[in-house]
């Protein structure tokens, strides 16, 4: 029986890069949703995507909290529908959101309840996946391009830039001319184009050998200009994408290369369980979107769902790795891969983590 949902605001500082990044302080927050059921205690994390301030997440967690709370936790299909009627008027976004972190949290729950992994609870095994590291933005170009060399130093394979549309393809030049071929590179754009100025680019990138371009057009859920785009060069796309509806459309179409669903916006696993039986009907690729700060509740997450049932999969993750002086995990990590381990998630916040209950507000930049 579900006795306590309660919602905890994080500040984990976003581990810094050399040269230093931007957006350390707007990355340095997080929203969990701990669910105490039987004893035991799951955790869930929300992505607060919506102007990047916690508050209207939070207030909606502790709105469902009384509709779940003395229900039985194991019925998470049925939580999960209740949770949505009761917000069906409210669309997408702050409320996926909010269900995302409470039906994380369950899932968690149900797999320590079984003694067993999520990834096993869903018929896998401890699988290795791909990670790749994202890096924040940085001021200058010359920046970028010293952090990706910094990184390959360490040994990552696979690193993502955040440059302005302004300087990305100045950036990936960069890069690729003082550091080669032999990594995988991919740019987030943060749908900084218009669709011709995409298609420019789009033109002008071929040969730097992107692994994907992320969100290049403006606005996110432009079906028909994705598509379009890539023919001309790999596509990624999916952070904005909120249901298995519009995952459903885009890969009935065939629009993109990688899709990128984000279990702590789309509504959790729940959802996520269905838009991976989707990928495997239409073929297609998966690459788990994660805010790189250090969460780490959502990322891990995503990895069990990789290791359990899209092993082709790649998982997003900050350039470093699950800091234990924050966080217990029962997995195993390196430069390139993630090995989900453990009870449940494997992974939970201690008691150290640095928590505020005040609410950061991302300061927007021009794309």
């Amino acid at each position: 029986m579900i006795e306590k949902v309660e919602v905890v605001n994080g500040a984990i500082p976003l581990t810094e890069t050399e040269p230093r990044q931007q957006w350390v302080d707007e990355w340095s927050f997080q929203l969990y949703v701990k669910v105490s059921a039987g004893g035991r205690t799951g955790w869930g994390e929300i992505l607060p995507s919506a102007g990047s301030t916690r508050e209207p997440y939070a207030a909606l967690v502790n709105r469902l909290a009384p509709a779940i709370q003395g229900k039985d936790e194991s019925e998470i299909g049925d939580l999960w529908n209740l949770m949505r009627r009761l917000t069906f008027s409210g669309g997408y976004g702050v409320t996926t959101g909010a269900i995302s972190g409470i039906d994380i949290a369950l899932w968690d729950l149900k797999a320590q309840k079984a003694g067993r992994s999520l990834s096993e609870l869903l018929g896998g095994k401890h699988r290795r996946v791909g990670r790749y590291a994202s890096l924040s933005r940085y001021p200058r170009a010359a920046d970028a391009a010293a952090a990706v060399g910094r990184l390959l130093d360490q040994g990552y394979a696979s690193i993502k830039l955040h440059q302005s549309g302004k300087d990305s393809l100045e950036t990936i030049g960069l890069v690729r001319k003082a550091l080669g071929f032999g990594f995988d590179l991919a740019a987030d754009l943060n749908c900084a184009f218009p669709y011709p100025k995409a298609l420019d680019f789009m033109k002008k990138v071929h040969s730097k050998e992107l692994k994907w371009a992320e969100e290049p057009v403006w606005p996110p859920d432009d079906f028909d200009s994705l598509k379009k785009l890539n023919r001309v060069g790999p596509v990624a796309a999916g952070e904005n994408f909120f249901s298995f509806f519009e995952f459903e459309r885009v890969m009935e179409m065939d629009a993109l290369s990688l899709y990128q669903p984000d279990i702590a916006k789309i509504g959790g696993v729940t959802p996520a369980l269905d838009i991976i039986k989707l990928a495997k009907k239409h073929g297609a690729r998966l690459a788990f979107h994660n805010r790189p700060d250090n969460g780490w509740v959502s990322t891990i997450g995503s990895a069990h769902l990789a290791s359990a049932l899209s092993p082709r999969a790649l998982v997003e993750t900050p350039p470093n790795e699950v800091p234990r002086e924050y966080f217990s995990f029962q997995g195993s990590m390196d430069k390139t891969t993630i090995t989900p381990g453990g009870k449940g998630l494997g992974v939970a916040p201690l008691g150290s983590i640095p928590t505020s209950t005040g609410s950061k507000m991302l300061v927007f930049h021009e794309r």
